[in-house]
């Protein structure tokens, strides 16, 4: 993919100085001169590597505020998620990498970022009270730098479960929004309608994306994906909530389920093929843009329905912003740090689905005049509520091969409508490998650092 560069420059007088001969103390002058006009950082330029996203966009809208105000020059790199990804490794191993700041996955890349040495600890730049820190309501174990006690980045919106429902269908059939999951099950066979196309549910099936939105279903019922350092998918708990799962999308999900990510649920919803959608906050954007469904404006939205352990959605922190171990700037690129996190950007990618971890965003009016109540009171209800469930994905270093041999075990349980006579076998296997995972990364058992 080629990488979209966004070059955003302030034009300073100490340039102009010295394109006339370089006059004696002509830039120093000059700097010194912007300083007082408070841009204590005039002169100085930072790199900025991104993915290209919502809150890009939000970088982009505000960036001219931020390099006037402070006189920094911003040279911001735009990169899918994965190319991304595959940059800051590739120059971070080569140890002369020249970036200042880089937006990451926490969930993803912090264990092994933070072991490797790329992540500058945050703990004394916290104190700053442009940050205002104590507005922050992110879990720290997401943003704890591994074998460290201190945070690694700042968190910038966050990811929740939420339930997305066709108003205009629960109305004709008189029906409400499930509360547990007894009455999800109730809901979906009276919703299911497969001679006419509709069918009741879509839930992510392909085997690695599912993990995630199969995480509240894994805890609600008591299961977990890691215990005292040992995988724990084989455990009671956790085959009941594989075989729930699989009943759930076996028996009432649409044909093709089992190769549904991301992209393919908004699709579905989209398209009138389901009645109800549950997953990421991150959909509700695209279901409700005219340009994408037909059915934009007849999309409800409610928290994700209890299990017997309570409502367990996951509360990850999706990306957060980083200063590179080895910057020059890390100054100057704390300044952008504190300004991605801001309230403008924040209030910016909130309503777009990904709502900033910031407290006060709830009450900004770019957001609280945007926002249907119903969304809101479906945010308020899931972080109000205890869960078990921080992560939302096994928490190890070989995080990706856990994903998939995990899923292995649901998409059994799927095909087979939760009732195949493998379905223990195959978590037992699925637990087996995640072990041997833990072990090679010396993760195992006791020595589990997270």
């Amino acid at each position: 993919m080629k990488k979209i560069i966004a070059l955003f420059c302030v034009v300073s007088m100490a340039l102009s100085f010295s394109a006339c001969g370089g006059k004696t103390g002509g830039q120093g002058t000059s700097q010194a001169a912007e300083s007082q006009a408070g841009k204590p950082y005039a002169g100085k330029t930072i790199r900025v590597v991104s993915m290209t996203a919502q809150v890009s966009d939000g970088i982009q809208k505000y960036l001219s505020d931020f390099e006037n105000k402070t006189g920094i020059k911003v040279n911001l790199e735009l990169y899918g998620e994965s190319e991304l990804r595959e940059k800051t490794t590739t120059e971070f191993l080569s140890g002369s990498s020249t970036i200042d700041v880089f937006l990451f996955s926490p969930l993803q890349d912090m264990a092994a970022y933070s072991k490797n040495g790329w992540i500058e600890p945050l703990d004394s730049y916290l104190k700053d009270p442009e940050l205002n820190w104590s507005d922050f309501a992110a879990p720290k174990a997401q943003i704890t730098m591994s074998g460290k006690d201190s945070i690694g980045c700042l968190p910038l919106y966050s990811s929740v479960q939420l339930m997305y429902y066709r108003k205009d269908i629960f109305e004709k059939k008189g029906l409400t929004p499930p509360k547990n999951y007894d009455e999800l099950l109730q809901v979906c066979e009276k919703l299911n309608d497969p001679s006419n196309n509709l069918y009741a549910i879509a839930c992510r099936g392909e085997k690695v994306a599912l993990t995630s939105q199969f995480s509240p279903f894994l805890f609600g019922f008591g299961g977990s994906w890691i215990k005292d350092g040992k995988s724990n998918l084989s455990s009671p708990e956790s085959i009941k909530a594989i075989k729930f799962y699989g009943k759930l999308l076996g028996k009432y999900g649409p044909p093709g389920i089992l190769t549904t990510g991301y992209s393919q649920m908004t699709q579905l919803f989209n398209s009138g093929t389901v009645a109800i959608a549950i997953d990421a906050n991150a959909l509700y954007a695209t279901l409700t843009d005219k340009a994408e469904s037909a059915y934009y404006d007849k999309v409800g939205v409610a928290p994700i329905p209890e299990g017997p352990t309570g409502r367990q959605s996951y509360k990850q922190v999706v990306w957060g912003s980083a200063i590179y171990s080895g910057s020059k700037n890390k100054e100057a690129a704390w300044e952008f740090m504190k300004f991605v996190a801001g309230k403008d950007v924040a209030a910016y990618i909130t309503p777009k689905g990904m709502p900033s971890f910031r407290n006060s965003v709830w009450q900004d009016s770019r957001v609280k005049n945007v926002m249907p109540e119903d969304v809101v009171q479906a945010y308020a209800t899931i972080n109000q509520s205890e869960t078990t469930n921080p992560y939302g994905l096994p928490r190890l270093t070989s995080v990706t091969e856990a994903r998939d041999a995990i899923g292995e075990a649901v998409v059994h349980s799927i095909e087979t409508k939760g009732e195949g006579k493998d379905i223990e076998a195959k978590a037992q296997t699925a637990s087996e490998k995640v072990d041997e995972l833990l072990k090679k990364s010396n993760e195992y058992g006791d020595k589990y650092p997270f």
